[in-house]
Order: C-alpha cells, then structure tokens, then sequence
C-alpha cells in the first residue's frame, strides 16, 4: 500500500467535512454559519484540507442511466502477476474510456472494474477484449450489474449515526436528451463542482439566473445526484472496504431491513443492490478491522436468516475517484 501520511482532524476540520460531504456547492458563508466559525477560518481550514489530501477534489455524480448506461461491475482475481504485469494492468484498466471507477483490492479478488455500457453486447465486447489481453494472469471474475446505489453520510467524523444523502441513484433508467449547453455546463461541473456562478458564465456565455435554472432543472431530473467532495479517508488513518452480501432470498421483504440498518451506522458510506453473485455491496470505511468485524458480526446476528455469507476486501487503491462521466461518454460515443 501506499504510505499514509496522517492528517490529525479537529473539532473544526470534522464540521467541515461532514457538512461539505453532503453538499459540495456549498458556499463559504453557509460553511461557516453551520460550523459556527468566521468565514476566513472556513475558507482558510477547508483550503488546508485541500493541500493535505483529504478532499481530492470536488464532483458532480450524474446518474448513468439518465445516460442510457448501465453500471456493469467486473471483479477479478488475478494468478502470480508480476509487478509490471500489476501495473499495466490496472493502467490500462485506468484509461479505458468506458471503466468509470476500478479499485485494487486485497481478499477473494484483487480488482473491481466499474464498465458503463448501454447493451450486454457493449460489456461482451469489453469482457472478450480484458480475456484477450491479460488472460493469462486473470485466475477467475465475477459478473454483477448494479440495480441500485445509495450514499450515506460520513457519520463516524462527527460520530453520529449516518445520514441518507441520495438513494435513487441507477434506479430508473430514463434516458435524458441533453442539449450542448447542459453538456458543457455538466463538464464544467464534473471537473469541480464548486466552480463560481461567475466562472461558469464566463465559459459559457450564459447569464447566471439561466445558469442556476438550468442547475436546477438537471438536479430535478436526476441527472445530477448530489455535488460531492472526494475524500481521502487514509489520511486521517481510517482504510475503506468492501463487503459483499450472499443473502438468502432478498426480495422477502428483509432487503429494506437491512438497507435501513445500514443507513443507521456511521461507518457505511454507501449500499449497492447487485444482480449477480452476491445480492448487496457495503463500502465501509472504519479505522481498525477489529471494528469491522464487530460490525459484520452485529448484522449477521441481527439478520441470522437471510446472510448467508460475506466476503471483505480490503482496497488499497482507488482509481478515477472523480467519477467524471462527461468524459467517458465523450470518449466512447
């Protein structure tokens, strides 16, 4: 893994982030108001953030089936690879245009590959291509698609219960015909979603009562979800999971249960609903694995019937994190 340089958080730091995680747009004075500090401190403590690592960044998620895309997730498990057969693997996982986010992972798989596609055929195409070329270290996959995705505060920064920030992500695939203009303002904010009023006029020429309409009516289409930060949880000395649910059969009516036990722990920072193997997939970030066990074992107390089993992979590296889908549908369309 990489080394992790560690970033005390106080008082102040935690206030920030739990407020800017939920919305990323928020102004400074609105910042500063919550956090109950002068608007200089907020600017000047999130700007500290900024420089250490722990926001990476700052990303508008839009929803792929507005796009018409499915989310197509490809575990794999790879045999004895080299170092450099690691490392051109996962670089070229990277740059492919339609891989919207990949992790390296330590468990029962080594790689998670997130593949936008509008057809089985387009996954096919990109599985048979992976096979291809590195089919010589890949030992075994797993094929899942996501039904749906949920995001969950941070509760454990303020250590509190999490709160539900958006839970109709991927839900309905309803594609939206976007025009040039929402096309370049959703680029705008893909690459940084905190980007001024101002800015945004200047490159588009657009004035910004147009602009926060337009921002809006993207926002109640749900082609924007939220407005999210991009943080670093590594560097305040917490590590990220993934648990991967075997249920025994979920659509009994405990699914939501558990999806809304999940919501109420300050650790799950999101739950996915899969068609595949494994019915549920948790991303968990806590700071020791004692703690995550403790947790793992709370659920399968609580819900003895329905979890068969689960699997928990450590990631050691997450890629394209800024989830840019302007990008990639610019690059694969």
């Amino acid at each position: 893994m990489t080394k992790i340089s560690n970033y005390p958080l106080d008082k102040i730091d935690k206030k920030i982030l739990a407020e800017i995680e939920i919305d990323s747009r928020i102004s400074i004075s609105t910042l500063a108001k919550r956090t109950r500090v002068s608007r200089m401190i907020a600017e000047y403590r999130l700007k500290q953030l900024e420089e250490k690592g722990v926001i990476r960044g700052y990303y508008a998620l839009l929803d792929p089936s507005r796009f018409g895309l499915t989310v197509w997730k490809l575990w794999v498990s790879l045999h004895a690879p080299t170092q450099e057969q690691k490392k051109d693997f996962f670089a070229f996982i990277e740059n492919h245009p339609r891989v919207w986010w990949y992790a390296e992972c330590v468990g029962v798989y080594d790689g998670v590959i997130c593949v936008l596609c509008k057809t089985p055929h387009e996954f096919n195409t990109f599985f048979n291509m992976i096979q291809d070329r590195y089919g010589n270290i890949i030992s075994s996959s797993a094929i899942l698609i996501n039904v749906s995705f949920e995001f969950h505060s941070r509760g454990y920064i303020l250590n509190k219960p999490g709160k539900l920030i958006e839970s109709s992500f991927q839900e309905k695939p309803l594609p939206e015909k976007l025009s040039d203009n929402e096309v370049n303002l959703l680029k705008l904010l893909c690459e940084n979603s905190r980007v001024k009023y101002s800015t945004i006029a200047h490159k588009t020429g657009k004035n910004v009562k147009t602009i926060k309409k337009n921002l809006k009516d993207l926002k109640n289409s749900g082609v924007v979800v939220y407005y999210r930060p991009s943080i670093d949880a590594s560097k305040f000395n917490y590590e990220s999971y993934k648990v991967l649910l075997y249920l025994n059969n979920p659509r009994g009516g405990v699914l939501p249960s558990i999806v809304y036990w999940c919501r109420l722990q300050k650790n799950i920072t999101a739950v996915i609903s899969c068609v595949g193997p494994w019915q549920l997939e948790l991303e968990i970030e806590i700071d020791t694995f004692r703690n995550l066990c403790s947790m793992l074992t709370e659920l399968k107390d609580k819900f003895p019937e329905v979890l068969k089993s689960y699997d928990t992979l450590l990631l050691t590296k997450e890629g394209n994190f800024d989830l840019d889908l302007i990008d990639k549908v610019s690059r694969f369309s």
